[in-house]
């Protein structure tokens, strides 16, 4: 079965989350049921892409610059 994809800016996404409690955790779940947590962030010239890793799996900081 065939995922919709959505892009969002990062003003949209924020618009979106922001009834949540600043602390609440967030992870992402794919068309098929698997969750995946956001392990950093990193900044392109006109993008931003958010780093998964595999829920429950621990995340090298080193891999990423992790949004710093």
């Amino acid at each position: 079965m065939p995922t919709a994809t959505k892009e969002t800016t990062v003003q949209e996404l924020i618009q979106e989350l922001q009834n949540f409690p600043s602390d609440a955790p967030v992870s992402l779940k794919d068309g098929l049921g698997e969750t995946f947590s956001v392990a950093g962030f990193e900044a392109g010239s006109d993008s931003v892409t958010i780093i998964i890793s595999e829920y429950g799996d621990d995340y090298d900081d080193d891999e990423s610059s992790g949004g710093q």
